[in-house]
């Protein structure tokens, strides 16, 4: 958490926010003498300052508007790109800030909820290997206690999360022509069946909850139903994460 809005607004400005991927998006037919290489989306500097400062609903509006057309997302197309992961970190201290604006916290909740929700473009959906989304996901688990605190939006915020769950492998017993898996789960697996990528190889395997979390442990026993090679440090997510495109 950042108390001081001034070296929140300094740290906002000192990413290179130029070095994150971004696509260039193709212009419209009535631009494309103006934009012959396509358009270069804008960075995202200015709208996040604005949100993080912004004390009335005007205010907020506003910068939530010219945030939905940068780096970070873009509204009108459903999509969000690679940079999303590093304003993330922001939009929870912009919630966090003790004395922040009501609607400026439920915008920033809502804006990590669109992270994600909304699909990448194609060979813009990952960094460091791992689905944007999931990658989201990741950062505000770190933020659980405080989420948490803010009751249900925090809450509902959570759980949105932890649909991008991930397992970490710790060890394996082959079964059969299966495997047993054992690590840290964070996040949530579905009850039935759920089709999971290995991060390093993106191959793709079925598994389902051999023996659930221990309380707050995390510690879990998954059954990877379809062949597969893992070995410990395997990091498991949710397949359709990794396929999710435009």
């Amino acid at each position: 958490m950042c108390d001081d809005p001034g070296m929140l607004s300094e740290r906002i400005a000192a990413v290179d926010w130029a070095a994150i991927p971004t696509p260039v998006l193709r212009a419209p037919a009535w631009a494309t003498e103006r934009y012959p290489l396509g358009w270069q989306l804008p960075d995202p500097v200015a709208p996040l300052q604005a949100l993080a400062a912004a004390r009335t609903q005007v205010q907020v509006a506003d910068a939530v508007s010219r945030l939905e057309n940068t780096r970070v997302l873009h509204g009108h197309m459903a999509a969000v790109f690679p940079a999303a992961v590093a304003a993330a970190p922001f939009l929870l201290e912009i919630a966090e800030q003790p004395d922040a604006f009501p609607m400026a916290r439920h915008s920033a909740l809502g804006l990590l909820g669109e992270f994600l929700a909304l699909a990448p473009f194609r060979g813009f959906n990952r960094i460091e290997g791992t689905p944007l989304c999931c990658a989201v996901a990741d950062l505000i688990r770190t933020r659980q206690t405080f989420l948490r605190s803010l009751g249900q939006p925090g809450r509902e915020l959570l759980q949105e999360a932890g649909e991008h769950w991930r397992f970490e492998v710790a060890e394996t017993l082959v079964d059969g022509d299966q495997v047993l898996a054992f690590g840290g789960l964070t996040g949530a697996l579905p009850r039935d069946t759920a089709r999971a990528e290995d991060q390093r190889s993106r191959t793709v395997c079925a598994v389902t909850v051999e023996y659930p979390p221990v309380e707050d442990s995390g510690d879990a026993c998954l059954r990877l139903e379809s062949p597969t090679e893992v070995t410990v440090g395997t990091v498991l997510r949710p397949a359709e994460c990794g396929e999710r495109e435009h």
